[in-house]
């Protein structure tokens, strides 16, 4: 799979999205609900975006 020119000077994910700042923006909004009003315990999520990583071969 080729690899996404990252832009805006974003390293990462964050400079993926930044091709579609309306896709960025909804992604983050969501994302930051999931980290600070999420039930969960904080430690399995952790593991949860660990493993999702891991699964795509993500090196972040």
């Amino acid at each position: 799979m080729p690899r996404v020119t990252e832009v805006g000077g974003l390293p990462g994910f964050a400079g993926v999205y930044a091709h579609c700042p309306d896709l960025f923006e909804g992604f983050m909004y969501r994302y930051g609900l999931l980290w600070s009003h999420s039930r969960l315990d904080p430690t399995l999520k952790d593991l949860v975006r660990l493993k999702s990583a891991n699964i795509n071969k993500c090196r972040y």
